[in-house]
């Protein structure tokens, strides 16, 4: 009976994946604060990798990087890598040391979007020779990272519910 639930969750995952990535790649379909629009499937794994184990989170990870990468299109298997092995830490610290909370989950997912897109702003963007970074950090990738983490906000919860009622 718990692995049917178990399928049944992974697959809740997987359609709330394609889901979200209809919703980001969707032009006009999000609204553009400031220019920046929120990368929804970097929070949607985080937050599966708090509440999964170490092997189901990373692979989910993995899933989530490759759909970033392909929806960007420049960044060749940086997500896809940065993902998979961010969830797989994530999941093992808390399952070894800490506790799945509101307040754990939004500082993690408020440090770890904030890192993956400044990390990819400086490799795709400053190292690569962009006139005027600073000035499209500032007007672009400022906004970009507290949309992201709003939005993480919300798929915490969502998250939580598809773990805890198919559990």
């Amino acid at each position: 009976m718990e692995r049917r639930y178990t399928v049944v969750r992974y697959f809740a995952y997987s359609l709330e994946y394609l889901l979200l990535f209809i919703i980001e790649s969707t032009p006009g379909l999000l609204p553009e604060i400031f220019g920046g629009k929120p990368m929804l499937l970097i929070p949607a794994a985080i937050t599966v990798a708090l509440l999964e184990n170490e092997l189901p989170a990373m692979f989910f990870g993995t899933a989530a990087g490759i759909i970033t990468d392909l929806a960007i299109g420049q960044s060749v298997g940086f997500f896809a890598f940065t993902l998979t092995v961010v969830c797989f830490f994530l999941s093992r610290i808390f399952r070894e040391y800490m506790v799945v909370s509101f307040l754990n989950a939004s500082a993690f997912i408020s440090a770890v979007s904030t890192g993956l897109i400044y990390i990819y702003f400086l490799i795709f963007r400053v190292f690569s020779g962009v006139e005027n970074a600073l000035a499209l950090f500032a007007s672009h990738y400022i906004s970009r990272i507290i949309y992201t983490i709003a939005a993480g906000i919300g798929l915490f919860f969502l998250n939580k519910a598809i773990h805890r009622g198919l559990r």
